[in-house]
């Protein structure tokens, strides 16, 4: 659905000024991507989008969600757009993909340094409780694998920190997480040097992409999103705000 308002001019009876909407979905625990911090919507892909849309000429609405959810807003076309998912050939059927993702996130394991784990391959997760959010796939091939493991599921990225970090009891050995998202909060949470990654579970693209069911124009504005965005990357703008929040 993309949003538009129109402001009529009252004395002329004519169209005085145009300002396009697009309704952006998303769950706001996912930093740095896009957060909470009080009742700001802080993040990552928050920031690029917002300068994105300035340079398209319309402007930005964000809406948050669970997860699920907010795939589903997007998919029914009750919004505009959704990020960051990763791209599979289900949701290419559902979805304009860019060309362009905004980043690569990599999925990694992470361990207490003082457990010393060595860890080559999946099949040494079989021994060890595994933390994972619930909310999030870790790419189709781990997904899949994890079905054989011991799992100790968590709802928030900051839960799976308290749960590997915990001194009284042992809750997990290992937790999965997006290596930019955990390292983010181990330095809001006040943990320094307590944690290591141990193994690359996956690495996949994430995008912006935008509802097919929210009207024809959709691929356009995916079109237009897609140079926008490579702009930005050319002239250094994603990479300083990138940089801006991972200090």
């Amino acid at each position: 659905m993309f949003r538009v308002l129109l402001l009529l001019g009252v004395c002329l009876g004519t169209v005085s000024a145009r300002a396009e909407k697009i309704v952006f979905a998303s769950n706001d625990d996912i930093p740095p991507k896009i957060y909470l911090e009080g009742s700001e919507l802080k993040g990552t892909y928050v920031e690029i989008i917002r300068e994105a849309c300035k340079r398209m000429g319309v402007e930005p609405v964000f809406e948050t969600y669970p997860w699920p959810r907010a795939v589903v807003m997007a998919e029914t076309g009750k919004v505009d757009a959704l990020f960051p998912p990763f791209l599979t050939e289900e949701r290419k059927k559902i979805f304009h993909f860019p060309r362009e993702p905004v980043s690569k996130t990599r999925n990694m394991a992470f361990a207490l340094k003082k457990r010393n784990l060595k860890i080559q391959s999946f099949d040494d997760f079989k021994n060890l409780t595994v933390g994972v959010n619930d909310r999030y796939s870790y790419g189709a091939d781990f997904d899949e694998f994890k079905k054989k493991l011991r799992l100790d599921h968590s709802t928030t990225q900051e839960m799976l920190v308290k749960k590997l970090s915990a001194n009284d009891i042992k809750r997990v050995d290992v937790v999965i997480a997006s290596e930019e998202a955990f390292w983010f909060l181990v330095k809001r949470m006040g943990y320094k040097d307590v944690f290591e990654q141990v193994f690359v579970v996956s690495e996949n693209p994430s995008y912006v992409v935008f509802s097919k069911a929210a009207g024809k124009n959709h691929q356009q504005l995916a079109e237009r999103f897609n140079k926008t965005l490579l702009q930005l990357k050319k002239e250094g703008v994603t990479k300083k705000i990138f940089d801006k929040y991972m200090k």
